[in-house]
């Protein structure tokens, strides 16, 4: 899988880093993933914050005021966007 690098803002949800927010571009999964995923809430242009690093242990995210832990086989499935954290005036 292929995933777009913009600005180095671009990446999957495996690689992302605790404590910032992201926003969901897309998923690249079947009928399947899909369904679970939005069922929890993971659907595109919904943001979220990593709340742990783990390397190799599932990612745990918090979205809408909910904790998931997802695995690495669909972390790497989701494409996320890096929100500019500032605050406009």
């Amino acid at each position: 899988m292929i995933t777009p690098i913009v600005d180095g803002k671009v990446l999957t949800l495996a690689d992302t880093v605790p404590g910032k927010k992201y926003r969901i571009l897309r998923i690249n999964g079947g009928r399947r993933l899909n369904s679970r995923l939005f069922a929890m809430g993971l659907v595109p242009n919904e943001t979220f914050y990593v709340s742990n690093e783990s390397r190799g242990g599932p990612v745990r995210i918090s979205i809408k005021g909910s904790i998931f832990a997802i695995g690495k086989g669909m972390a790497n499935k989701i494409v996320v966007r890096e929100m500019n954290n500032r605050k406009k005036y």
